[in-house]
């Protein structure tokens, strides 16, 4: 390693602030604030996203064979979902690639946006959620915001995930001409189930 490098990189760590000592400014609640779920799943239609409705008596792995009735690999995060690939066996992105069906949590929802929330305390490795062909989040309607104002102000992932990714929809594209593609550099579906 370089020695000035490494020199600077170590005065930068030993002379962070502190979030104590150099709180995050207050912000404004602006905008809408409906957290309703019907806006939520207003947007995420609108963005490509669908909502995975339970019919009478079916279970969450039944609810995804019936939507992906093609998948063989379902990596589940959640224990309301089983799958075929346990999570732990998923250790780097190209494990992560062969997976069909990914099943994540999402500690919370954005309802203007259609949005979906996602940190390291959700995936397994970053790329987990993107790298599947579909992915399934389940959400609890309870943990619905409003917007981006009222995500910032009332939920504390903001504050303590070292990466997060909000997710609306699948993957799209648009050329010039205006031609969307989904699925183009991730994946080709996302489904909410709301638990």
């Amino acid at each position: 390693m370089n020695p000035a490098r490494d020199e600077i990189l170590q005065a930068l760590r030993n002379n962070r602030p502190t979030p104590e000592n150099h709180p995050l400014p207050p912000v404004r609640t602006l905008g809408d604030l409906d957290a309703s779920r019907e806006r939520f799943i207003a947007s995420l239609k609108i963005l490509g996203g669908d909502v995975l409705e339970p019919v009478e008596g079916e279970m969450l792995d039944q609810a995804i064979m019936r939507r992906h009735p093609d998948a063989k690999v379902i990596c589940s995060t959640v224990p309301e979902a089983h799958g075929t690939l346990p999570v732990e066996k998923v250790k780097t992105p190209q494990d992560a690639a062969t997976i069909d069906v990914t099943v994540v949590r999402a500690p919370f929802g954005i309802a203007e946006m259609g949005s979906i929330f996602l940190s390291e305390s959700q995936l397994p490795i970053n790329s987990f959620a993107h790298l599947g062909q579909h992915i399934v989040v389940v959400l609890s309607p309870a943990a619905i915001t409003a917007n981006m104002h009222t995500a910032y102000q009332e939920r504390p992932e903001f504050r303590t995930a070292n990466y997060g990714v909000l997710m609306s929809g699948p993957s799209a594209t648009a050329d010039i001409q205006g031609v969307l593609i989904r699925g183009a550099q991730g994946v080709r579906s996302l489904s909410v189930w709301f638990a």
